[in-house]
């Protein structure tokens, strides 16, 4: 393992003469002023330090920064960062953890001693940041500040933030912190693996997190994240193949829409107090294939309301939910769904049911949606059961339709 260490010996001469000083007691003496701190340099490495073996990198006595990196190396064994030391990143440099060999990636500081990753200059976007592909499952960054990162990687995947999990990547995050970085804060493609986050902050970034419903379990109320330029947490793609739980978090998600696969059951949970902004032309679609009946459980309560609308507060905007599973769990209960349904063709409500649906709907405020509240299907084999109340319209024209775009006044 490659261990850069510095350390400095007492020199014997120096102590004898500091305890003669602090013998004397005159008061005009300047020897017995504080001897000034020492300020050592940060030691520079290039990619060659990083071209084969493990890495440790320790704290560098009297060095307000301990290393700079000049480059964008490929590491190629485990790296350990002890708690306290800070790395200086100079112009398009940063770290890739993308071998495949998985190698170990534990960064460990401490709350009074941070690891600290940082530009040579601090303006956002100035280095690289992290790339992270190894699965080890011991890999964590604790108490970690990234900061002044971000870019958009060479190489044509498209790749871009600050810190980016790809293809199998594994993190556990705890108490760091992603700061002033450009493009996005954390990017944790729909290829990376599993993703734990937690007592974290994601502030002054362009966007704080771009992810996919894969991995947005992990993104809860133990962690912050307002304050950037655009205070959202972007997900892309729609596919989700595990449960999910949207969880209120201090700033709204935007989705560009959810469509389960059908290879398992599957549970959607919004919990009270969510906000979701939905892109244009986009659909949240429960569906009940086959034999797997997913399950939607969208309840808020009376002070803490669900919300969905489009980004642009438009009537059609987006096309809105629709629900096409006889689970007995589906529920839509305080929810304000608004800039919903479908501009052109039938059927155009916020809320689509299918032939066979079983849902209970209360609570809900339609708001400024193209059309219809709520579409029902009453084609051939029809059989949906649905309990109702306290629905409401606010500047939505009407309130039930079937498939065909023709209202229904009691379903």
């Amino acid at each position: 393992m490659k261990t850069l260490k510095i350390t400095f010996k007492p020199v014997l001469l120096l102590l004898l003469m500091g305890f003669a000083f602090s013998s004397c007691s005159s008061d005009d003496d300047p020897l017995t002023e504080e001897p000034p701190q020492a300020n050592n340099p940060a030691i520079v490495l290039d990619c060659d330090y990083f071209s084969s073996g493990n890495i440790h990198l320790e704290n560098v006595p009297g060095a307000p920064i301990d290393y700079i990196i000049s480059c964008d190396p490929k590491i190629k064994g485990d790296i350990l960062i002890d708690a306290g030391v800070v790395i200086a990143f100079e112009k398009n440099a940063g770290l890739q953890f993308i071998d495949d060999a998985n190698y170990k990636i534990e960064m460990k500081g401490t709350s009074q001693n941070p690891i600290i990753l940082t530009g040579t200059e601090k303006i956002k976007g100035h280095w690289r940041g992290l790339l992270l592909s190894t699965d080890n499952a011991s890999n964590v960054m604790n108490h970690v500040t990234v900061e002044y990162a971000g870019q958009i990687r060479p190489g044509g995947w498209n790749y871009k933030g600050a810190v980016i999990g790809a293809w199998g990547g594994v993190m556990d995050f705890n108490n760091v912190s992603i700061r002033d970085c450009q493009e996005i804060g954390l990017h944790w493609e729909a290829r990376a693996g599993n993703l734990t986050l937690a007592n974290s902050t994601f502030t002054r970034n362009d966007v704080p997190i771009v992810t996919n419903a894969n991995h947005i379990n992990s993104i809860d109320e133990s962690s912050t994240y307002s304050g950037n330029v655009n205070d959202y947490i972007r997900l892309e793609h729609t596919g989700a193949d595990k449960d999910i739980t949207f969880h209120n978090i201090d700033i709204p998600f935007f989705s560009n829409g959810l469509n389960p696969n059908n290879s398992a059951k599957r549970t959607f949970t919004f919990k009270p107090g969510v906000t979701i902004l939905m892109d244009a032309g986009s659909e949240m679609y429960f569906q009940g294939a086959f034999r797997y009946q997913h399950e939607t459980i969208m309840v808020g309560t009376p002070n803490d309301r669900i919300t969905i609308k489009g980004k642009e507060d438009v009537a059609g905007y987006w096309k809105g939910l629709s629900i096409l599973s006889d689970s007995p769990l589906n529920e839509v209960r305080f929810l304000d769904i608004s800039n919903a349904g479908e501009t052109i063709g039938d059927p155009n409500g916020a809320i689509k049911l299918g032939k066979s649906v079983f849902l209970k709907l209360h609570d809900v405020n339609f708001i400024n949606c193209f059309e219809y509240g709520v579409s029902l299907n009453y084609g051939h084999g029809y059989n949906f059961s649905l309990d109702y109340s306290n629905l409401s319209l606010d500047n939505t024209p009407k309130l039930f339709s079937d498939h065909n775009g023709v209202e229904v006044t009691n379903p």
